[in-house]
């Protein structure tokens, strides 16, 4: 159980570190991809910044849960995906659907249980 666990959190991790650096390297190919359009370089180094980190940080938690085995340290990438399905939903509510609304959604409640389930099979502290 611990070995999925461990692979379940370095899948997080590999993510969240494949799309931090793609927003990170390649901000307007990853804007586009998530549907934002930065205005100016203002906003690009905005992009660059918080998306980067959103995703960069919620990997290193998750990497460092798979390496020590401390399942506390993937409440932070839960809760970051968590918020970020929260804002989708709440997005739904708002506008309707859209075509492009689903995937996204799937893919976050797909690392929440992944997280979820390495908090639950891993050692609880950090």
């Amino acid at each position: 159980m611990t070995g999925l666990a461990r692979l379940a959190a370095a899948l997080v991790g590999l993510f969240g570190l494949a799309l931090g650096l793609w927003f990170f390297v390649k901000t307007p190919d990853a804007a586009a991809a998530f549907f934002v359009q930065p205005i100016g370089a203002a906003g690009e180094a905005t992009l660059r910044a918080d998306m980067s980190s959103f995703f960069l940080i919620g990997a290193a938690w998750a990497f460092y849960a798979a390496w020590r085995q401390r399942g506390a340290a993937l409440l932070v990438p839960g809760a970051l995906y968590a918020v970020a399905i929260a804002g989708r939903l709440l997005n739904l509510l708002v506008n309707g659907f859209f075509a492009g609304a689903v995937l996204p959604m799937i893919v976050e409640a797909m690392l929440i249980v992944l997280c979820v389930f390495g908090y639950k099979a891993l050692k609880p502290s950090v």
